[in-house]
């Protein structure tokens, strides 16, 4: 937003202000880099260890589920083992460096009381059960495992709630424990020390000191060693995997449909069908059932899928369609008709709305649509260039009009000749068909803070856990109520937080060519940090925003969501807090006196206080009433003052004391102005509550307002 300041009579033209000279933050800087460097040489070890408490709650589980451990396997490396279990699942698991735990760091582990496992912390050799809200932490299914991080100032934090709020690890004294210090890092190298076995049983110990021990089955156990989850072929491929077994009296084999399996002498054969084949299953399950001869019986699984290429040439009686590129919401290709001189139509169009409709319904649904802007007089003008094509075309899904993730689609083109009043289709439909990709589902989350609170704004800290773009910023905690009073989800507000967005950039977005922007120009990746209010210029300059102060004495929340394009792919992480209510630290109140002559103004400002510093500026009143309290709006006209100041110049230089006249000339006939006057140090601390005058100027003009945009409000010496 933009304000008329109250200027002095050698104001100078308006530029962003420096900085001294004379400040070397070289060392500052260099420190803090070092610091980012540490932190981030951390995440890859974080990884390993979040990993492992994964791996740790998932050993509980199997001990309470009474399932037991059929192989251990050492690794080549000499420090990790691969885990089967009789669930027909396996783990990797890794011992620390002679189980030594880093200096000072926190340890995740396990404690056992009455035959309940909770999560434990050990820090400075005392392990304690954790708890949340007074409860023990249980591990459950229904209970997220903790996660641990290091936050940018290099403390260790550690979440309960699957990422979405983060808390300080402190000691037994109540300090944050540091996790990247001057000597390096304090984190260790596993939270596994030791990995044993005998006849019966199988011995987890870990860095805590703690044991969990899984019963041992290996007298009846089927395994597919070295095989993925899922495993990937290509057309008419056959993939081998070796078979280790005990106890196996019989076995009975299962496959989709078109697949190839078979087993002999302990080696599972599979073998994809080929590219030719009809009615095959594309993906699915091989399974191998195994039997004991007597009661028992299991399953070993092998998930597959042919990995179907849906680009390359397609040859038609009219044109040639080769498709370059297919994904979970767009399809590329290149059109080139046979016969140059024509026009044509291609797009993307659901297999199975085709398929029920047939192609004279999809062509005459079409045409009918065309008719109607030749007819209207709209064809030439704008819809001829969206809707036509000449000579090779390159097609991509317009953004505004994504496909859907795993559905079947074809790529239709007929030609079109145009008419007077009508089109005529002038071939017969060539499809293509192809089915978009299932995307990739990223678990990301989102370590959110808020700090330094005050009744007008506020810090914050976003970290994602990938670099993948995502939206954040402050909302009021109100936006999570509808207009009727009833409660919002998380994703109706990320919905209508985006559309925002793209209702202020849409011509850019969209209708543009070639667009202007892109959805990843709005949204963000990697740390974000913010402070509010502030100015906020984008790189590509395409929009400067103000981002205004926040209102006394409210809750709100700060939200950071992932997007891929405009839509929503994660869940909502969410922080509520709470502004504070402003607290005047001087008594004093202003007595405004606005004299109105038709479009100037004549102003005596005095103050009750004569020894306090003050701001006094003038506004249209529609700008003023934008916002919801007189103070929201003088924190916003502080921030702007701060900001516009010219090179040189100090806010004290900005600021009056005593009685003073003013005067403003040529503003906008017939217009409401507010003019208005707060307290305010040259530290630029507001002191007072704002005092404000509301005017209207008169109609007609003795002189055209050339500068009534910017009108200059001067002092009267």
């Amino acid at each position: 937003m933009k304000h008329f300041i109250l200027w002095g009579l050698t104001l100078a033209a308006v530029v962003l202000g420096g900085c001294s000279d004379d400040y070397d933050d070289t060392e500052l800087r260099t420190g803090l880099n070092d610091l980012r460097d540490r932190v981030a040489k951390l995440e890859t070890q974080l990884t390993k260890l979040n990993g492992e408490i994964t791996t740790i709650d998932a050993l509980v589980r199997k001990l309470e589920s009474n399932v037991s451990v059929v192989k251990v396997e050492p690794g080549t490396d000499g420090k990790s083992y691969t885990i089967y279990f009789s669930d027909d699942t396996k783990a990797v698991i890794a011992n620390g460096e002679d189980g030594a735990a880093g200096k000072d760091a926190p340890v995740i582990g396990v404690k056992e009381e009455d035959g309940v496992y909770y999560w434990a912390q050990t820090i400075d050799g005392k392990t304690t059960i954790l708890e949340v809200d007074g409860q023990k932490l249980r591990v459950t299914a229904e209970v997220t495992p903790p996660r641990l991080s290091v936050d940018e100032e290099g403390y260790w934090e550690a979440s309960y709630d699957g990422g979405d709020t983060w808390e300080r690890i402190t000691n037994a004294a109540g300090e944050p424990v540091k996790a990247v210090t001057d000597d390096g890092s304090s984190i260790q190298d596993s939270f596994f020390s030791a990995v044993t076995q005998d006849d019966g049983n199988v011995y987890f110990t870990l860095t805590d000191g703690s044991v969990i021990t899984v019963a041992k089955r290996t007298d009846f156990y089927l395994i597919l060693r070295k095989a993925p989850d899922v495993a990937p072929f290509v057309y008419g491929e056959t993939k081998t995997y070796e078979i280790e077994s005990a106890g196996v009296a019989e076995t009975i084999l299962t496959k989709p449909d078109g697949w190839r399996v078979a087993l002999k002498d302990d080696v599972l054969s599979v073998t994809a069908p080929a590219a030719d084949a009809a009615g095959f299953e594309a993906e699915g399950t091989v399974a191998v059932i195994y039997f004991d001869g007597a009661e028992r019986s299991s399953v070993a699984k092998l998930g597959v899928v042919v990995d179907k290429s849906q680009t390359g040439v397609t040859e038609g009686d009219d044109f040639t369609i080769d498709i370059t590129e297919v994904t979970d919401k767009s399809v590329t290709a290149t059109v080139t008709p046979k016969d140059a001189s024509i026009y044509y139509y291609v797009s993307a169009y659901s297999a199975a709305e085709f398929d029920e409709k047939g192609e004279t319904a999809v062509t005459t649904e079409l045409k009918a649509m065309f008719d109607y802007y030749v007819s209207a007089g709209y064809w030439s003008d704008y819809y001829r260039d969206m809707y036509l094509h000449s000579g090779t075309y390159a097609y991509t899904t317009p953004a505004s009009t994504p496909l859907t993730p795993g559905q079947s689609y074809y790529l239709i083109t007929f030609g079109l000749e145009e008419g007077a009043s009508a089109m005529t289709v002038t071939t017969s439909v060539m499809k293509v068909p192809f089915k978009t990709t299932t995307p990739v589902v990223v678990n990301t989350k989102y370590r959110v803070t808020v700090d330094n609170i005050t009744w007008y704004g506020a810090g914050y800290s976003v970290v994602p856990s990938d670099d993948l773009h995502y939206f954040h910023g402050i909302v009021k905690k109100s936006a999570f109520t509808g207009g009727q009073g009833q409660p919002l989800t998380d994703a109706e507000v990320a919905a209508a937080y985006v559309k925002e967005y793209e209702n202020r950039y849409y011509d850019e977005l969209y209708l543009n060519d070639p667009t202007t922007i892109k959805w990843t120009d709005l949204s963000s990746c990697g740390t974000q940090r913010q402070v509010v209010p502030r100015a906020w210029i984008r790189e590509n300059e395409l929009a400067n925003e103000a981002i205004r102060p926040l209102v006394a004495e409210t809750d709100y929340c700060l939200i950071a969501f992932g997007v891929d394009g405009k839509e929503l792919r994660t869940d909502v992480a969410k922080k509520e807090f709470r502004t504070p209510a402003f607290t005047p630290t001087e008594e004093c109140t202003f007595d405004l006196d606005v004299t109105v002559s038709r479009q100037n103004l004549s102003i005596k400002v005095t103050p009750s206080n004569k020894n306090l510093t003050y701001i006094c500026h003038l506004d249209k009143s529609a700008t003023y009433y934008e916002f919801e309290t007189d103070m929201q709006y003088a924190a916003d006209d502080l921030f702007w003052t701060k900001y516009n100041l010219e090179a040189g110049r100090t806010l004290s230089d900005e600021l009056l004391t005593g009685d003073i006249e003013m005067k403003a000339e040529n503003l906008w006939a017939s217009t409401g102005y507010v003019v208005y006057a707060y307290g305010c140090t040259a530290d630029g601390v507001i002191t007072t509550p704002l005092t404000s005058v509301r005017v209207l100027t008169e109609a007609g003009s003795d002189t055209p307002p050339a500068t009534a945009a910017k009108p200059r409000l001067v002092r009267v010496r």
